[in-house]
């Protein structure tokens, strides 16, 4: 009766699809297996945790051969949710190298310093919620770049953040409306009821010519536009006419050097504005830009600079919100080309701002783009060239404002730690580094897609992105137990 009851048991377990065989030991390199452990809700750290960057770094490089041999293409084994990580063998996606591990010989900034330029007048609730969700990620150091008119409310939010005003918009405002009213009284000279008409005298024929006051006007250093205006002026017979010509060539001309000068006081306190950020590049692992940006033009002029000395300082950049719609005006086509070529950027868009945005084919073939493009929706889109994968983890009913700043201080880092882990080594061509920091992207994803989960849970229409923040460390800790299982 026993042997029999053996025998039963076997067969139901082998229709039931189970091995008899026993499980493989658990290896922790980029190439094992991972399975959900019914105990993947533990909040205490192990010792794994608790290795030295130069035990992760030595892993890493003995991993790496194995990734190369035994990539695997997307499409073939598609990664959607967190709990897909585990139970799928990718070799393409190492767990254990998207947090820094805790250490007692860590020192302030081991796990991350990141930056966060946005905030204006109007917005200052976006850079605290991107800031703020990064140091609730687990970094050590947040500081917030924004407009002086914004600098105290955020300072008020969070004591944790250092918040340094590096422009005024009020002072921006002021020059604006300086070069509107220089521009417009110029053009009230050369309008086209000022023309001057004036006789000429040709040796064929006598012809009246009307000129208008651009071609009369003095450029610097230009002899032939000067011979031009006193042999017009030669033929002006009448002295009132004449004075009046010459009066209005002068005003213009001042009005233009006025306009010159103010110009050039204008970039000044952008160069100005600039500098004390990329000053500060060498301390930083990720620069995220956008939050609560605004959208002054001169505004703009600063954060073109900045991104531009990023790129050649090969920091990270993390790009949301109104830096996006920046991108998608035509006098800064040729930067956002730069950008989608750069290794270093993680572009954030919602639906709206997607549209707007040129298409990345329009500059070439999709393998050429070496940025990564994150698609927010109920289903985020990770792309990079012709490489992709979705975030399909279960989020929260209501969407509040904020969750898209939320998103961006978590991929800052994310990215920070990609930074640390990887010593720095964005522009690496090494293709299992890159489809690693496509998978802490995704990652990111489904961290703020849980805690939004978890708020809604809990809040359902009163939650707002401030619960959101609370959810996103557990949520952390909870990768970091499941990660640590296996």
């Amino acid at each position: 009766r026993q042997i029999a009851l053996g025998w039963l048991f076997l067969i139901s377990r082998t229709a039931a699809g189970f091995s008899l065989s026993p499980p493989p030991a658990k290896k922790f390199s980029s190439s094992a297996a991972f399975v959900i452990s019914p105990s993947h809700h533990r909040h205490s750290y192990k010792a794994a945790s608790l290795k030295s960057y130069n035990q992760m770094s030595t892993a890493r490089s003995s991993s790496n051969s194995n990734v190369a041999e035994a990539a695997v293409m997307i499409d073939q084994l598609p990664t959607t949710k967190w709990a897909d990580v585990f139970s799928q063998r990718n070799p393409n996606y190492s767990p254990q190298y998207l947090f820094p591990p805790l250490s007692s010989s860590s020192h302030k900034g081991s796990h991350g310093r990141i930056a966060i330029l946005g905030g204006s007048n109007k917005y200052t609730g976006a850079p605290y919620y991107a800031a703020q969700a990064a140091l609730n990620c687990g970094v050590d150091l947040g500081t917030v770049f924004c407009a002086e008119e914004a600098s105290v409310p955020i300072k008020c939010y969070s004591p944790e953040l250092m918040v340094q005003g590096v422009y005024s918009i009020e002072q921006f405002d002021a020059l604006l409306v300086e070069e509107e009213a220089l521009l417009q009284e110029l053009e009230k000279y050369k309008h086209k009821n000022d023309l001057i008409t004036v006789d000429t005298y040709d040796t064929s024929e006598d012809t009246t010519s009307t000129i208008s006051l651009d071609k009369l006007l003095l450029k610097h250093d230009d002899s032939h536009n000067e011979l031009i205006q006193n042999e017009l002026l030669k033929n002006v017979d009448d002295a009132k006419k004449m004075d009046e010509i010459v009066h209005k060539l002068q005003k213009v001309k001042q009005l233009q050097e006025s306009l010159q000068e103010l110009q050039d006081r204008q970039m000044e306190i952008i160069s100005k504005s600039t500098h004390e950020i990329v000053s500060m590049f060498p301390t930083l692992h990720a620069l995220c830009v956008g939050p609560g940006l605004g959208r002054h033009p001169l505004v703009f002029k600063v954060v073109e600079q900045v991104l531009q000395r990023g790129m050649e300082s090969n920091l990270t950049l993390i790009l949301d919100a109104d830096v996006l719609y920046m991108l998608s005006l035509g006098e800064y086509r040729e930067l956002y080309k730069e950008l989608l070529g750069y290794e270093g950027c993680v572009m954030t868009p919602n639906v709206m701002e997607m549209k707007r945005l040129p298409s990345p084919s329009s500059f070439g073939g999709e393998s050429e783009n070496r940025n990564i493009i994150v698609e927010k929706g109920h289903v985020d889109d990770i792309s990079r060239g012709d490489f992709g994968m979705q975030c399909a983890e279960e989020g929260g009913l209501k969407r509040s404002g904020g969750i898209g700043d939320v998103l961006a201080g978590t991929m800052s880092a994310y990215m920070a730690w990609y930074t640390i882990l990887n010593g720095g080594n964005t522009g690496s061509d090494l293709q299992g580094l890159k489809q690693q920091r496509a998978f802490a992207v995704w990652t990111a994803c489904c961290t703020v897609k849980r805690a939004t989960k978890l708020a809604f849970d809990n809040k359902r229409r009163a939650m707002s992105s401030r619960d959101v923040l609370g959810n996103i460390c557990g949520v952390i800790a909870h990768m970091e137990d499941d990660i640590e299982s296996y």
